[in-house]
């Protein structure tokens, strides 16, 4: 079922946009194995590599929808295909939280990524085709909510861990009520179909300056960002100091400030216009250098919190800097695609690289490869 979208003279919310947000905080749910993280490495006595590998199936899922999911969103319609990625965030996260053991774990983040990177492929081209001219606002809106959730799974997980609970129920609780708002807010909702230029194909890269240049400083902005979110609260406990319990909790600074910076990012682009992607870079690298050098938590934490903030425009500007750098040459799902593939190459190396580091130098020295990314970040994005 395909919706007429009336012009509009501002981004505004509507039971589409917040339905999109929902299904976003559902995939956090997917990706809140960091939250966990520090206690499955305990529990089965993880290598740096394998617990990494938890965060990085995302990013193998995403390569996965980048490369085939076009094609399959085209046989079986968006509508579908959202609810097969629904249903499979639900099961892998059930897995997730019941495994006895590191495989079945595995397994089920596997599934969480797989269903997870669909959803990411087909919602930014969704977005875009709701939005049009509004999307960078949209993108913002929608890709913040999910800093809530994220807040939500790391109070309510450090909370039930400070008690000496399990930190299953609690997971598999949140999770399913953030189902129970989606599918009841999703469902009357019709789906914009978009138009199609011919499908994804690799050949889209041939496109230096519309395609190839704006992919990477997706992947850039992705591998600055993501990684300190999927090792907070490990880097809190281990490196911090923080107890089992306090070091979810303090890691939700990563989500609040994240959210917040996504919320004021209308008034951060009038301030800073074609500047805040340079900006932000800077700061996200002081963030990380605070992290290393603390001293103490407190600092630490401190530097955790800069990082989401000034973090928060890089993925919803360099995505919108796709779309608008391609648009009217490739069409949205394809689109959708070529942002999962960067996405998916970030999400799959930024995490195992830490932990690669981690397992090499130790978890202390390995944040330094934040301030590194944000430095190329900064130079080679510069102003648009």
């Amino acid at each position: 079922m395909t919706t007429v979208r009336e012009e509009q003279t501002s981004f505004r919310w509507d039971r589409l946009t917040f339905a999109s947000a929902m299904g976003y905080c559902l995939l956090v749910a997917g990706l809140s194995v960091g939250v966990v993280l520090g206690e499955l490495r305990t529990q089965f006595a993880l290598s740096g590599f394998v617990a990494a590998l938890h965060g990085s199936t995302f990013g193998i899922g995403l390569l996965i929808a980048g490369m085939g999911g076009v094609a399959f969103v085209e046989r079986v319609g968006r509508r579908q295909a959202l609810h097969l990625a629904v249903a499979g965030l639900l099961v892998g996260v059930v897995m997730f939280c019941l495994g006895p053991a590191w495989p079945i774990t595995l397994t089920g983040t596997a599934i969480t990524g797989i269903s997870g990177a669909l959803l990411v492929m087909i919602m930014p081209g969704l977005i875009s085709d709701h939005h049009g001219d509004h999307r960078a606002e949209a993108f913002a809106a929608v890709n913040g909510a999910p800093g809530l959730a994220g807040v939500a799974f790391s109070l309510v997980i450090g909370a039930a861990l400070s008690a000496r609970w399990s930190w299953r129920g609690p997971y598999l609780a949140l999770t399913a009520a953030i189902g129970f708002v989606l599918v009841l807010v999703a469902r009357p909702v019709a789906i914009p179909e978009g138009a199609r230029r011919g499908g994804f194909s690799l050949a889209h890269f041939r496109d230096r300056d519309r395609v190839l240049i704006p992919w990477l400083f997706i992947v850039n902005a992705v591998l600055t960002e993501f990684s300190v979110g999927i090792w907070a609260t490990t880097y809190l406990k281990e490196i911090g100091g923080a107890s089992s319990g306090r070091a979810p909790m303090l890691a939700a600074a990563f989500g609040i400030t994240m959210f917040g910076g996504r919320l004021v990012l209308p008034t951060t682009l009038r301030l800073l216009g074609a500047h805040t992607i340079r900006v932000s870079f800077i700061f996200v690298g002081v963030g990380a250098l605070l992290m290393f050098s603390g001293p103490g938590l407190a600092v630490r934490v401190v530097g955790l919190a800069v990082v989401g903030f000034a973090g928060a425009p890089l993925y919803p500007l360099t995505v919108d800097r796709l779309y608008r750098r391609a648009d009217g040459v490739v069409d949205s799902d394809s689109l959708g695609a070529i942002g999962a593939l960067a996405s998916g190459a970030a999400v799959t190396i930024g995490p195992l690289a830490l932990g690669l580091l981690a397992d090499r130098v130790g978890l202390d020295r390995a944040i330094l490869i934040i301030p590194a990314l944000s430095v190329l970040g900064a130079i080679t994005q510069g102003v648009e």
